[in-house]
């Protein structure tokens, strides 16, 4: 007599699995802590100098990470940071509407 060790109800897991390819960077709808400066302008469409000044006016949080002693690194972005920025961007842009209707 065969015994089940399955006691799971669930369907198997090999019914669950995809066979698709992944793509590099593409992690569905969730959005990395960091990213790069060409990873902002893929998620967001933000071009790589209005990143910058966003960063040197401090709207957008990013740091550095470089050996000790060396000249150059890599720039870190906080995503989150940006969509922040974007988001209160268009809360400006809102405000904005809401008081051209007013002063008709």
């Amino acid at each position: 007599m065969a015994t089940n060790l399955n006691t799971n109800k669930r369907a198997p897991l090999a019914q669950n699995l995809t066979a698709a390819p992944i793509e590099p960077g593409a992690s569905g709808s969730v959005l990395p802590e960091f990213g790069r400066v060409g990873d902002v302008e893929r998620i967001f469409a933000v071009k790589r100098g209005l990143t910058y000044r966003a960063i040197k006016n401090g709207d957008i949080k990013s740091l550095v990470i470089r050996e000790k002693g060396k000249k150059t690194g890599a720039r870190l972005i906080q995503l989150q940071s940006v969509r922040d920025w974007l988001n209160k961007q268009l809360g400006h842009i809102e405000a904005a509407g809401d008081n051209n209707r007013s002063a008709k």
